[in-house]
């Protein structure tokens, strides 16, 4: 998903949403309030009749979330969702990624964004060399200096901080801070 330019292949939006219920062989009576719906999930109502070319970076990344949408999956497995986006487009992805969630869809992110992964994720599996380092936290993932060495990651600054200023349980320092983060970007 790093860029739907690659990904896109029709001209206006509403068909680039409607072309996988084509290709099952689905009525146009069916596809309609499908594609209406994923619009309408992913902010592009307003567009529907607009050609893709007309929309922005982000706009066309979730012309592909609404595409794979109106296949109604269970679970949306997304590569670097917020790959070359400037911060209000990161942030507008993310917002509406977690809005999906929310929504019933489980989001599946691969990601070498550690600042996406702690402010988003609850849950992180760290991969390195085909084994998995840990299955649990985000925050466990930054905080432990033997999973951030043999992935190649760092430790959050937070832990460090803490650590540096002596709190006797960074780790939990490091999740109160996200966890007030969360509550308070929204």
């Amino acid at each position: 998903m790093q860029n739907p330019n690659q990904m896109i292949c029709k001209a206006m939006i509403y068909d680039e949403v409607a072309l996988g219920l084509r290709l099952r062989g689905l009525s146009e009576e069916e596809i309609k309030p499908r594609v209406e719906r994923a619009l309408k999930i992913c902010g592009l109502s307003p567009f529907r009749k607009w050609p893709i070319a007309a929309l922005s970076f982000g706009q066309k990344k979730r012309v592909t979330i609404a595409s794979v949408l109106v296949l109604e999956p269970e679970l949306i497995i997304l590569d670097e969702p917020t790959a070359g986006q400037d911060y209000r487009h990161y942030t507008e992805i993310m917002e509406f990624l977690r809005s999906l969630n929310e929504q019933g869809t489980t989001i599946l992110l691969i990601t070498h964004d550690m600042h996406l992964m702690l402010e988003y994720t609850p849950h992180a599996i760290v991969l390195h060399a085909g084994e998995i380092l840990l299955d649990g936290s985000a925050v466990e993932a930054l905080t432990s200096h033997e999973i951030a060495e043999k992935a190649s990651l760092k430790v959050t600054s937070l832990y460090e901080l803490a650590e540096r200023a002596g709190i006797g349980d960074p780790v939990r320092f490091v999740q109160h801070f996200i966890d007030y983060e969360r509550r308070t970007a929204r």
